[in-house]
């Protein structure tokens, strides 16, 4: 399905120590920080008015979206504009989540998932402060289960451990992703986090063939996908250009190049673990049902 990641501003507070928050900022340039720091609603808005009805707007991206004040306001743009939703969010900076709640359950049929990262028992969520509000709003979020189609919650810890302030059990063990290379092993002190790749056969995405998981940053910029912290591959504009232009221009047309190759390139996905690798081996054949 087609997706775009909406990061509603860059410099996230929370600081978790697997995000590669410095990457991002480098990346979108410190112009882009003073001038476009939180997306704008209108701008939001504007962007809706560009694509196709069957895109899934995700409010995840590279930040947690309720850092950015508006954040509902963009929330119920996309529902009342008739997309299909799923939300990511640690619930900071949700000073109205009795809102958000209402919207989420009335407009059920749109929301996807509802997945919820809390803080570990070890400290990687470094911005996290703990508060009886926190832990009402967590309730109240918690008790969407069954409510809404989908609802889980994970944390940064190799045992599944959460905050020692919030009453939650145990969850799924966490294994880091290294976010195409961005992460270093070294980031996240002992939590686990899985091997390092390297790919030098032809590959494409295995989540998207089409490439059209695609995150936008606060001035309208298009980068590839969520492990693009970088902003490496960046492929178009989404305020100043429209939806389709994002699939023809120069940056996919060279990252599609890029992976078609047998070699080294500067495509993220060759660091990338949800790569699918095409291989020919000596005795393989490249015609559809040929017979010998």
């Amino acid at each position: 399905m087609p997706c775009l990641e909406i990061t509603t501003m860059v410099g996230c507070p929370l600081r978790c120590t697997y995000c590669p928050q410095d990457q991002l900022r480098a990346g979108y340039g410190e112009s882009n920080m003073r001038n476009w720091k939180y997306l704008a609603v209108e701008d939001f808005q504007r962007v809706l008015a560009k694509l196709p009805p069957y895109v899934r707007i995700d409010f995840s991206g590279m930040s947690e979206p309720w850092a950015n004040p508006r954040a509902t306001d963009m929330v119920e743009a996309a529902l009342a504009a008739g997309f299909n939703i799923s939300v990511y969010t640690t619930l900071y900076g949700m000073e109205d989540a009795d809102r958000v709640i209402d919207l989420l359950v009335r407009h059920r049929d749109q929301v996807e998932a509802l997945v919820l990262h809390l803080p570990d028992r070890n400290g990687n969520m470094r911005g996290y402060k703990p508060s009886p509000e926190y832990s009402d709003r967590l309730r109240k979020f918690l008790g969407l289960h069954g409510v809404l189609r989908f609802v889980d919650a994970m944390t940064m810890d190799a045992e599944g451990g959460v905050h020692e302030s919030l009453q939650v059990a145990g969850l799924p063990p966490w294994v880091g992703n290294r976010r195409a290379g961005s992460l270093n092993a070294d980031g996240v002190g002992t939590q686990a986090i899985e091997g390092e790749v390297s790919h030098d056969v032809p590959l494409s995405c295995s989540f998207t063939p089409f490439y059209d998981h695609n995150v936008m940053l606060p001035n309208g910029d298009v980068v590839l996908c969520c492990m693009d912290y970088s902003v490496k591959h960046k492929i178009g504009n989404l305020i100043t250009g429209d939806y389709w232009s994002l699939f023809t221009s120069d940056g996919m047309n060279a990252l599609r190049v890029a992976n078609m190759h047998y070699g080294c390139s500067n495509s993220i996905c060759r660091k990338c673990s949800r790569a699918t690798r095409y291989e020919r081996g000596s005795g393989a054949n490249q015609f559809w049902g040929a017979q010998h």
